[in-house]
C-alpha cells in the first residue's frame, strides 16, 4: 500500500519547497498520512507495532562493521531502503524496513540501541505528530532515528532546537550514525556568514536553534531578486523542546531590524528618564494592571504638564509614549531579571528558559531607555525591516512534527494554532518519582530559610538537591543564604553558561546542592553517581512560580528519569510577584500563610497541604487562557505588519 510521500526539491515540489499561508484564522490542515488507520489516529495510538521494528533490527545489526564485505551489505540494505520509501512513500512496510535499518544502524555507531518507545515515537513524528515522551526517555534518539528516515527518502530535514548548544552538542554525537548511512549532517552556526550557513542548511540533516531559522527565513524572504537563499526550502522540520518553541515563544515575533540614525533620541532618551523620575510614584502614579508599567494619574499629569523639560519631549501624545515607556524601565523591567548587563550593553534574558538572549532587543524604545538607565552605551536606532511569528513561518513547512516532556496542557491550543495533534508515548520504565506536599511561605526570607535547612540535611544524607528559581536574581540570593549559613552550593543561571555543562554534570554528584532558574529543565541530563542513587536520587526542589503547569513539569522532570528513583515538591511564598500581581490570589495565600504562621513564629511555618496546590492550579489555569490570548493576538498582529511591510512572507518563494 502506498504512504504519503515528503515534499523534495525538484521539478514536482519546485527547488524551494513550501506549504502556501493558510487564510487568518484557520489553522493549517495536516491530516494523518494514508498508511495510518483511520481507528487509530482517532484514538491516539502508535502507528506502527515496534516488537517488529526491534526484531528486525536485530537481524540487520551484523550489516554494520568496518570490513569491506560488511559496508558493502550495509550499502545494498540502505539502497533497498531508500528504493522502499521511494516507491511506497511513508507506508507501513516501507517505515518498518526503514525504521529497523536505522535503529540498528545508530546501536553499531554510537552505542545506542533505541527501544520500543523510541521507535514509536519516531513513527508517529512521522505521521506528522507532536510526541510527549517523558525527559531521560531519549527524546533526541527518536528525534535522530525519525530524521534519518525522512533524509533516505531524499527530504532536506531541519531539527530545530532551544539553542545552539543543543543543536552542536546533537549533530557530533549523532554525525557517525548519519554518516553510516550515507547521510550529511551539519549544525547551522548563527554567527557564521551566508557562505558557511548555506552550505550548513543544504545538509540532508541540519541541527539549529529555532531562532537561526527565523532569522535565516526572513532574510532569504527580505532579499534582492536574484540573490542566492540560504534555505533549500522548507520540506519537513522536527522541533525539540516543540512546547518551548510552538508555544512559549510564540507570543513574540522573530524580526529583522535595520539602523535609522536618530540624533536626537538618545538625548529624548535622557530627558524621559529624568521626567518620569520627579514623578511621586505614591501620589502620582496609579498602577494598570500585573506587569505593566504605572501611569500618570490626575495629579500626575498636572505636573507633567508644568514641568518645562516634559514640553520638550514633543506633543503631548509624544510626551505620553516617552513617559510610558520610561516608567516601564523604571518600575517594572529589573535588572538580573528580565535583563543582565554584560560588559558595556544589555542582554536580555528569555523570560521561559532563564538563558541569556544576546542579540535580542527590546520593543519599541524600552532598550534605548534601559541602556540610559544602566549608564551603557545606548544602542543605535532600528526600524522594523521584516518579522513573521512562529505559527506563520511553521505553516509553510510541508512536514511539520515535534516532541517534548511537557505537550498535553496546550493540546488544544497546537491543534488550533499548527494542525496538530498530540501523542503521549509511555516511558520505558515505570516512573519512581515522589511527590511531596506544596508548601506555601509568608516571604521570601522564610521560604529561603526553609530551603536551606532542607538542602542541607539532604545533602547530609548523601542526596544531590536541584533548587530552582524564578530569576537571576532569586538564585543569587538563595545562593547567598546558603553561603551565610556555611552551605556549599553552586549556582546555574544566565550569568553561569559558559561552563553550563560542567555545573549540570556536577548537579548529580552525592551532596551537591545546585541553585538554578528554569534553563536547568531544558536539553540536560544530570546523571547521578552510584552514591546518589543509593541514598535515593536527586530531589528537585521547585521555589518557581511559573505561569505555566509544563515548566513546573520539566524541572521536576530533571530526576527520577529513566526508572530512577527521586523526589521533588514545590514551595511557594505568599510575597512573590506572581500573587501579588492578582488580588484575590494574594488575599487568599495571605490569609493561608497567616494561618499556618503565627506571628512572632522565627521560622516561619508553611501552610502544607492540597489548598496551597489547588490556589496555585488555579493561578496557572487562569495565566493560560490569558497566554494563549496573547499568542493569537501577537499572530494577528504579525498578520497586520506583514501586510504593512510587504515582506515575502505574504508572497510566494518559489514554486510550491
Amino acid at each position: 500500500m502506498s504512504g504519503a510521500r515528503l515534499a523534495v526539491p525538484g521539478p514536482v515540489w519546485g527547488e524551494r519547497p513550501h506549504r502556501v499561508e493558510a487564510p487568518p484564522g484557520r489553522a493549517p490542515r495536516r491530516g494523518p498520512p494514508a498508511w495510518v488507520p483511520p481507528r487509530l489516529h482517532r484514538a491516539g495510538s502508535g502507528t506502527l507495532e515496534p516488537a517488529r521494528i526491534v526484531a528486525r533490527a536485530g537481524r540487520l545489526a551484523a550489516l554494520v562493521g568496518d570490513d569491506a564485505r560488511t559496508a558493502a551489505r550495509r550499502a545494498r540494505a540502505t539502497r533497498a531502503a531508500v528504493s522502499a520509501l521511494v516507491a511506497q512513500g511513508l507506508s507501513h512496510g516501507a517505515l518498518v524496513q526503514a525504521l529497523a535499518l536505522a535503529g540498528a544502524t545508530m546501536a553499531a555507531t554510537v552505542g545506542l540501541a533505541p527501544r520500543g518507545n523510541q521507535y514509536r515515537c519516531a513513527a508517529s513524528l512521522l505521521a506528522q505528530r507532536l510526541v510527549e515522551l517523558d525527559t531521560g526517555e531519549g527524546k533526541s534518539v527518536a528525534v535522530a532515528l525519525a530524521a534519518a528516515v525522512a533524509a533516505l527518502a531524499g527530504a532536506p530535514v531541519h531539527v530545530l532546537t532551544a539553542n545552539g548548544y543543543l543543536a552542536r552538542r546533537d549533530a557530533a554525537g549523532f554525525a557517525p550514525f548519519y554518516r553510516a548511512l550515507g547521510l550529511s549532517v551539519s549544525a547551522v552556526d548563527e554567527e557564521a556568514d551566508d557562505t558557511v550557513r548555506r552550505r550548513a542548511w543544504g545538509a540532508d540533516v541540519a541541527y539549529a536553534a529555532a531562532r537561526t531559522l527565523g532569522f535565516d527565513w526572513l532574510r532569504d524572504a527580505s532579499c534582492a531578486p536574484g540573490a542566492a537563499p540560504l534555505l533549500r526550502g522548507l520540506c519537513v522540520a522536527i522541533v525539540d523542546e516543540a512546547d518551548s518553541i510552538l508555544l512559549d515563544e510564540a507570543r513574540m515575533p522573530l524580526v529583522i531590524a535595520e539602523p535609522a540614525p536618530d540624533p536626537a533620541e538618545r538625548a529624548l532618551g535622557w530627558l524621559a528618564l529624568d521626567v518620569a523620575r520627579r514623578l511621586d510614584p505614591r501620589a502620582e502614579l496609579e498602577p494598570t494592571g500585573p506587569g505593566l508599567p504605572p501611569r500618570p494619574n490626575a495629579h500626575g499629569r498636572a505636573h507633567l504638564d508644568a514641568l518645562h523639560e516634559a514640553r520638550r519631549l514633543g506633543s503631548v501624545r509624544e510626551r505620553d509614549a516617552w513617559i510610558d515607556e520610561a516608567l516601564a524601565v523604571l518600575h517594572v523591567l529589573r535588572r538580573d531579571v528580565d535583563y543582565l548587563v554584560r560588559g558595556r550593553e544589555v542582554v536580555l534574558v528569555d523570560a521561559t528558559t532563564g538563558r541569556a538572549a544576546p542579540g535580542r532587543r527590546l520593543s519599541r524604545r524600552l532598550h534605548l531607555l534601559a541602556a540610559l538607565k544602566e549608564g551603557v552605551p545606548a544602542p543605535p536606532s532600528m526600524r522594523i525591516a521584516a518579522s513573521v511569528t512562529w505559527p506563520r513561518l511553521f505553516a509553510r513547512y510541508h512536514h511539520l512534527c515535534g516532541t517534548s516532556g511537557t505537550l498535553v496542557e496546550g493540546a488544544r491550543e497546537l491543534r488550533r494554532d499548527y494542525g496538530l495533534h498530540v501523542e503521549r508515548v509511555a516511558p520505558h520504565r515505570a516512573s519512581r518519582l515522589a511527590r511531596l506536599p506544596t508548601r506555601l511561605f509568608a516571604d521570601r526570607g522564610a521560604q529561603h530559610a526553609a530551603a536551606v535547612r532542607r538542602a542541607a540535611t539532604l545533602a547530609a544524607a548523601g542526596r544531590p538537591v536541584l533548587v530552582g528559581t524564578d530569576s537571576v536574581e532569586e538564585a543569587s540570593a538563595l545562593a547567598a543564604a546558603f553561603a551565610r549559613a556555611g552551605v556549599a552550593a553552586g549556582v546555574l543561571d544566565a550569568r553561569h553558561d559558559a561552563d553550563e555543562a560542567a555545573r549540570v554534570t556536577g548537579a548529580g554528584r552525592a551532596g551537591a546542592i545546585t541553585v538554578t532558574t528554569q534553563r536547568a529543565g531544558r536539553g540536560t541530563d544530570i546523571a547521578l553517581d552510584a552514591a546518589a542513587r543509593d541514598a535515593g536520587g536527586l530531589h528537585v526542589l521547585n521555589l518557581q512560580h511559573s505561569r505555566s503547569r509544563r515548566i513546573d513539569r520539566q524541572l521536576e522532570g530533571r530526576c527520577a528519569r529513566r526508572g530512577e528513583p527521586g523526589t521533588t515538591e514545590h514551595w511557594l511564598r505568599a510575597d512573590a510577584p506572581a500573587f501579588v500581581g492578582h488580588a484575590l490570589a494574594s488575599s487568599l495565600a495571605r490569609h493561608l500563610a497567616r494561618r499556618a504562621a503565627p506571628t512572632g513564629d522565627p521560622r516561619g511555618a508553611p501552610a502544607v497541604g492540597r489548598l496551597p496546590a489547588v490556589l496555585w492550579r488555579a493561578c496557572q489555569a487562569w495565566w493560560r487562557l490569558e497566554d494563549a490570548w496573547q499568542r493569537g493576538d501577537a499572530l494577528r498582529a504579525d498578520r497586520e505588519r506583514a501586510r504593512r511591510l510587504d515582506i515575502a512572507a505574504a508572497r510566494p518563494l518559489g514554486d510550491s
